[in-house]
């Protein structure tokens, strides 16, 4: 007792160290690095390779197994997904969940692709590796005004150069940039009456653009540079190039070809702002480490310095993240202020004016001291963290109300304040630090768990565990002090005599009907579980973002031409409805991760993608509903795929089947058959599978015997037909802000008549020109045009959306039903993707930390009991949270999904909480001598208020949260105060039927008094 006097009479240590925890997470909470969601460790990356000229079958087997072998070695690495086209490679590589030193894993496979680069044969372009794709943007710009592309894409790498200059940026991206080229477009008919070949135009342009150093030079004793200027330095130095004819005879290129610089032919990709094409300049800053909103703040004024130096160009926000994260968190910290007022309220009220301000004093203390050490921590302030804290608080004074309710009894029954203080102190020390571990435990299994799902939520469970935590501290250290100054004796109040009244009540009917109690409790459980089939399941709910993302996909081999002039045929659509406020298009690729759930597709020409901004979320409905049916219908040919943002790890759809084995034949009659029963299945939508249906292929077999008596080579044959279409590049400009491709071609390119393509020569010497189709003979084939793996596997994936009103765990459970029907061949397996695989990662991650959670429990529980019977009528309390959770969940129609699960969890605690207090004081009342009967209905008398107060001040801290704009908190808060509720009342009547049942007086006990 004296140690304990000694440590509460450090007031002015204490006070300080609260005052300085307490400023400094009130400072914290404006100076914090903020952002909306928290971020994914660097788990998936992509490589990506070119091999031109290259068909689908030669990338395959050149290019993507070595890659996939080498890749597979890495022992950390989970899954490798390979998507395959002609001349292009792409792979999608996952590491294990349990990994968090990504950039260890990623040197490794650097030095993997490394290995395999050694392997592949002559003419693979440069493997890149991107192992930062799951970096959303946090801002996207639109660069427009003008209808010059060009103009657009200088433009735009000197606005990249300029915000590059802001400290916070860690990476820029442009989309809408089409790439440039020097196009040198040969006049055939010109060069045959001149006598040159194309070979000979490529090799003087190629000696007369090469970086050839001079050396260095001492004079006057400094070092010199000798700079011969070998390359090019225009293009009308290109242009006026002559090119030899004989020894004593040249022109000048452009005589002979038209020479310009042009954007790319065909262009890479395009972007589009409410009709204008712009250039969309993707802005992210380095994660964890930047105050998003502050970022905002200072782009906008930073945009505002630069425009006049783009004017006429016009610099428009596409997507602005900083603008949600203020109003997200606003939001939550609004709630969280309310939280913290409602709780007060509900305390001075029930607990009266001196007891309730103590109590009610500790409440925004604790927070912000929290939040100090939060910070301190590195933590980051984002909507999982500030959510923690709201669901914390009516948690928090659980201590501090069982601590100023000892005091209060011990100064009404004579003690000073001090003894009182002192007295509760060394009484509730070791039972409020028992409980409190109690309700750690329940949820260091969140805390520790591992994987997407869990990073995504941690910052809930680590925000929780500091704030209980500091509420024992504060409950033992400061309400003790606060007590001293404020509380005073008393008489009684008459609410407290009702409270202790109706709950002596409680207690004997629980006694004399306790066979009745329990067959009522167990009625209410098995009518919860069965009412639990009506809840319908979800993994993650959609966003509150009024915003609507629709993807495009044109069979393979489609001209990127053909996609844009759709995406912006379906923007000009989408813009005409009234609840449509912007329109942005992007052919090509996907466009900018602009939300970290959004899942971007590997480039090709074929894709596109159109975003939606509405006026508000309900305005989407109509949008989608004319995607899903009037567009689809217009459109037979195009698969377009409509969803709102939704929240949660990404996943390429909610379902997901992935059909994996060696016959492709096979694989792909599967596929059809399962992509024609989900689209019998009630609730899919926009069913598509990624097989492709081929692309025609001109096939030229060279007969080498005709080759060679002409004089010309293979190589020479296959570079004449490569000329006449897309053309060769011959080298490289320097003189722009980056090296362009200097290409030779035909004037008509890409564009080429077919019928004359075999025509075109191959020169075996000047005037002798040796017609392709002379050399061999050609025929049409059709081709695979794209080819999926799945680790090392082909593989073809099926997947679907799902229409409002039915859930993913419906469609699955109707699709596995039916498998049996189709008749799954030999050497096939269906592998289910989407969010059946993302929710089984995330349980199976949890339940692998839930025993940790559970040793804790019993550890806690045992500490402060010794008894297995008490630890037994504690557990019992667990199933009690069921009963409510499913009646208040089908009341507000949320469905079941990972949220509302951590809310559960979250009852767990609270409910042990109610047990332990309960078996507490029938243990101190049968040691006082109390008969088994009398001592449960002394106990509940006494322990309704606060058991009671827990419940008022959870729930009350709780119901910011049920109004939340945001689709994760609502569900979740229900299920924790119609849980609550529930089982509140349940707990009065089950923990005092059992113990008077099964509990004796304990030899020794310190039990709350």
């Amino acid at each position: 007792m004296k140690q304990i006097a000694q440590a509460l009479g450090q007031r002015r240590m204490i006070v300080s160290l609260v005052i300085l925890l307490s400023a400094t997470g009130l400072a914290a909470w404006f100076g914090m690095i903020r952002q909306e969601d928290p971020a994914f460790p660097y788990r998936y990356g992509y490589v990506m390779v070119q091999f031109p000229g290259a068909d689908v079958e030669q990338v395959e087997h050149l290019v993507a197994r070595p890659i996939e072998e080498e890749i597979s070695e890495v022992e950390e690495i989970d899954e490798i997904k390979t998507t395959i086209r002609a001349g292009f490679l792409h792979v999608v590589v996952g590491m294990k969940q349990t990994v968090y030193d990504t950039d260890n894993v990623w040197d490794r496979v650097r030095v993997a692709v490394a290995r395999a680069k050694a392997r592949f044969p002559e003419g693979v372009l440069e493997p890149f590796v991107d192992d930062r794709q799951v970096d959303a943007a946090t801002v996207v710009l639109a660069l427009g005004g003008s209808n010059d592309t060009m103009q657009l894409q200088l433009a735009a790498e000197r606005l990249k150069n300029r915000l590059y200059s802001l400290s916070a940026v860690s990476r820029i991206r442009l989309y809408g940039d089409s790439g440039e080229q020097v196009t040198i477009a040969i006049d055939d008919s010109r060069i045959q009456t001149l006598g040159i070949t194309p070979e000979r135009i490529a090799a003087q342009l190629q000696s007369r653009n090469e970086i050839v150093p001079g050396g260095f030079l001492e004079v006057d004793g400094r070092q010199t540079l000798v700079r011969p200027q070998t390359e090019f330095r225009s293009i009308e130095e290109i242009a006026n190039t002559p090119i030899v004819l004989t020894a004593a005879q040249s022109v000048p290129l452009s005589s002979i070809a038209d020479v310009r610089f042009e954007v790319s032919d065909p262009p890479v990709q395009t972007a589009w702002m409410n009709g204008d094409q712009v250039v969309a300049v993707a802005v992210t800053v380095a994660r964890n480490k930047v105050n998003v909103v502050q970022f905002g703040e200072r782009l906008r004024e930073f945009l505002d310095e630069i425009r006049p130096e783009f004017a006429p160009l016009t610099i428009d926000e596409m997507f602005f993240q900083p603008t949600h994260v203020k109003s997200r968190l606003s939001e939550l910290g609004n709630s969280l202020l309310l939280g913290v007022l409602i709780v007060g309220l509900v305390l001075l009220l029930i607990m009266g004016p001196r007891m309730g301000l103590v109590v009610a004093l500790i409440v925004p203390l604790v927070t912000l001291s929290s939040l100090s050490l939060f910070a301190m921590g590195g933590g980051v302030l984002h909507q999982m963290a500030v959510a923690g804290m709201v669901i914390a608080l009516g948690m928090l004074v659980d201590n501090a109300i069982v601590m100023v309710e000892n005091i209060q009894w011990h100064m009404d029954r004579g003690a000073s304040a001090v003894e009182a203080a002192v007295s509760s102190v060394m009484e509730l020390a070791r039972p409020l630090g028992a409980a409190t571990g109690t309700t750690l435990a329940v949820f260091v299994p969140m805390a520790i768990s591992r994987g997407d799902t869990a990073d995504f939520t941690r910052g809930i469970p680590i925000t929780i565990l500091i704030m209980l935590t500091m509420s024992y501290l504060f409950a033992i250290l400061v309400t003790p002090l606060l007590s001293q100054f404020l509380l005073r004796p008393r008489t009684g109040t008459a609410q407290s005599n009702r409270l202790s009244v109706a709950g002596e009540q409680i207690g004997r009917f629980s006694v004399r009907h306790g066979p009745w109690v329990m067959a009522m409790v167990a009625g209410l459980i098995l009518a919860a579980v069965a009412g639990s089939t009506r809840i319908g399941q979800e993994f993650f709910p959609d966003t509150d973002r009024s915003q609507l993302v629709v993807d495009v996909y044109y069979p393979e081999g489609t001209p990127i031409g053909l996609t844009t002039d759709f995406v912006t045929d379906l923007a000009a659509e989408l813009a005409a409805f009234e609840q449509s406020t912007d329109v942005f298009a992007f052919s090509g690729n996907s466009g900018p991760r602009f939300f970290y759930n959004l899942n971007e597709n590997p480039r090709a020409p074929q894709i596109g993608r159109v975003v939606v901004n509405s006026k508000q979320v309900e305005d989407l409905a109509p949008l989608m509903s004319w995607v899903r049916s009037e567009a689809a219908n217009r459109w037979p040919e195009v698969q377009i795929v409509a969803r709102r943002l939704s929240q949660g790890p990404p996943a390429p759809a909610p379902v997901e089947l992935q059909v994996v084995g060696q016959n492709r034949a096979e694989l792909a009659r599967y596929a059809e058959k399962l992509t024609a029963m989900l689209r019998e299945i009630p609730g899919t939508a926009d069913v598509r599978h990624n097989l492709g249906i081929g692309i025609p292929s001109l096939k030229f077999e060279f007969n080498d015997s005709i080759a060679d008596a002409r004089g010309v080579s293979r190589r020479q044959l296959a570079q004449a037909l490569a000329r006449q279409t897309q053309g060769v590049t011959v080298g490289h400009y320097r003189a722009s802000d980056k090296p362009v491709p200097i290409v030779l071609r035909s004037r008509e390119g890409r564009r080429f008549d077919l019928g004359q393509l075999l025509a075109v020569n191959a020169y075996a010497a000047p005037h002798q020109g040796v017609p392709v189709m002379d050399t061999g003979r050609s025929e049409m084939e059709w081709q695979a045009a794209v080819i999926h793996h799945l680790d090392l596997e082909p593989v073809v994936t099926v997947f679907s959306e799902i229409e409002a009103g039915r859930t993913y765990p419906e469609v699955y459970e109707e699709v596995f039903r039916r498998l049996p029907e189709l008749g799954l061949p030999a050497g096939i397996r269906v592998i289910p993707g989407g969010y059946q695989e993302s929710s089984g990662e995330a349980n199976t991650a949890l339940f692998k930390t839930l025993p940790i959670g559970l040793i804790l429990l019993l550890f806690f529980l045992l500490l402060q009991f010794n008894s297995f019977r008490r630890v037994l009528i504690i557990l019992v309390t667990v199933p009690l949270a069921i009963t409510g959770v499913v009646p208040g969940l089908l009341f507000t129609g949320y469905p079941f999904g990972f949220t509302a699960m951590l809310g559960v969890i979250t009852l767990v605690g609270i409910v042990v909480n109610n047990a332990i207090v309960l078996i507490d004081t029938i243990d101190s009342q049968l040691t006082a001598g109390a008969s088994s009967a009398e001592a449960v209905a002394v106990a509940v008398s006494r322990r309704t208020r606060p058991i009671l107060l827990t419940t008022l001040t959870t729930v009350a801290g709780l119901l910011p949260l049920t109004f939340a704009s945001s689709t994760l908190w609502p569900p979740m808060a229900w299920s924790i105060i119609s849980g609550l509720l529930a089982a509140t009342v349940l707990t009065l009547g089950v923990v005092p039927t059992l113990s008077h049942w099964l509990l004796k007086p304990l030899k020794s006990s310190s039990r709350v008094q």
